[in-house]
């Protein structure tokens, strides 16, 4: 009889925790928080590429520009932006390493908070890289 009332009290906490979880809801990152500027750092092997990512809210859609501390590239669009609960996914296409064609590179990232983090890849290619953010003015 023990067993059986052990059993039950087990699958009882199991509902309620399974239960508590799907309760839980994700944070969600809202548009307006990623508005600003923002320096991105991508890091492929020994070459690294700091990116300013620039995000505007206007009408409530989020819209963006890149530059690259070179000077390769200056204020051209992001498509394809989009923030689904803690992710900020976008494509970039300019002229790219090694070869200077250009290219379309995805980026997909996380948000927490000031920072970003993630990857760029370009499946083209076969190149995916790390790249990480920290947000420098509002």
């Amino acid at each position: 009889m023990s067993r059986k009332i052990l059993l039950i009290v087990l699958s009882v906490l199991l509902v309620a925790f399974t239960t508590a979880l799907v309760a839980q809801e994700k944070p969600t990152v809202k548009p307006e928080n990623l508005v600003g500027s923002w320096e991105l750092t991508v890091e492929a092997g020994e070459m690294v590429i700091t990116l300013k990512l620039t995000l505007a809210l206007e009408n409530g859609v989020l819209s963006g520009k890149i530059s690259d501390s070179y000077g390769t590239f200056s204020d051209v669009p992001v498509t394809d932006l989009k923030v689904e609960n803690n992710s900020l996914s976008f494509n970039l296409t300019v002229p790219s390493p090694p070869d200077g064609l250009t290219r379309t590179w995805t980026f997909e990232l996380q948000v927490g908070g000031e920072e970003l983090g993630g990857i760029v890849y370009n499946n083209d290619i076969q190149v995916s890289v790390p790249v990480r953010g920290r947000k420098i003015q509002q």
